[in-house]
């Protein structure tokens, strides 16, 4: 056995002769005496340099970033926010996509706001005549405001009904509530703020198709309806939102939710703003809150 592994050894030991020639002259230009010993030596310095300039890199450089299992937690933290906001936008893209696509059938005169409801039922033009059957009975507040309105209108002769005209549009209140802020367009106040004691659903104020719902940053839960005579109204800063972008929806249908925002100290409210033809509108000259 002692012979055989000195035999072994004596092998690797064994020394050959590694000559470069001229192949014109045939002179020699260059020796070198090798065993497989200085071989296998060799290869296994190479390894071993390899294998720390490998590790140098990983370890020392930036390299090492961009490899997953040495990636630093930074980076796979931005990774991670950017997927995230790649996704929102594919949303936002898809919603705007519906949004466009609803405006346009509107424009188009292929979606009447005010011929279906919800489920795909006919339901007749929004106007006093054929409402005050489906209205609860009136309250006091009510009353006393449409009778200061009538005092205030009697002698108004641009009420006077000259043109034949019935088609009187009745708001539906979108929350119960108080009203907090007063609307004024030159200070950007294009809206009025509507204080909720509790968590309630926000009613869509008339008839209409739904052309936008989605996620803002600045006003939570945002959801804007396209009604008749060219009135879009929106509602902000709900919770939860129950439509879609072009969901029919009858006055006074559930469009959203708005109450307390767990871990927000701030008082739950509902912005609601009113426009007619890109023109704002005062909401509290319209609709009864």
């Amino acid at each position: 056995m002692k012979h055989k592994q000195r035999r072994f050894f004596d092998r690797l030991k064994k020394k050959f002769q590694l000559s470069i020639f001229n192949e014109s002259t045939l002179e020699s230009m260059f020796s070198l005496r090798v065993s497989w010993l200085d071989g296998i030596l060799l290869l296994l310095s190479v390894f071993v340099i390899l294998f720390f300039l490998s590790f140098f890199l990983i370890r020392y450089t930036p390299v090492g970033a961009f490899m997953p299992p040495y990636m630093d937690v930074s980076v796979r933290n931005r990774l991670v926010e950017h997927a995230y906001k790649v996704d929102s936008l594919t949303n936002v893209i898809s919603q705007q996509t519906v949004y466009i696509d609803v405006v346009k059938g509107i424009v188009a005169g292929n979606i009447n706001v005010d011929s279906t409801d919800s489920e795909g039922h006919q339901i007749p033009i929004d106007t006093l005549a054929n409402r005050h059957m489906a209205l609860m009975k009136a309250t006091s507040q009510e009353e006393a405001f449409r009778k200061r309105y009538e005092e205030q209108e009697k002698y108004n002769l641009s009420t006077l009904n000259t043109s034949g005209n019935t088609n009187v549009l009745l708001f539906y209140p979108p929350v119960k509530g108080e009203v907090t802020s007063t609307f004024d367009p030159r200070l950007r106040q294009f809206g009025v703020d509507v204080k909720v004691n509790e968590r309630q659903a926000v009613l869509a104020v008339l008839a209409g198709t739904v052309i936008y719902a989605g996620y803002d940053p600045d006003f939570r839960y945002v959801i804007q309806v396209q009604h008749a005579d060219d009135y879009v109204s929106v509602y902000k800063y709900t919770t939860e939102l129950l439509k879609k972008p072009g969901d029919l929806v009858k006055a006074g249908e559930a469009l959203a939710m708005v109450g307390k925002v767990s871990g927000s100290p701030e008082q739950p409210h509902l912005y609601f703003e009113l426009w007619q033809r890109g023109i704002a509108q005062n909401p509290v000259e319209l609709v009864l809150f």
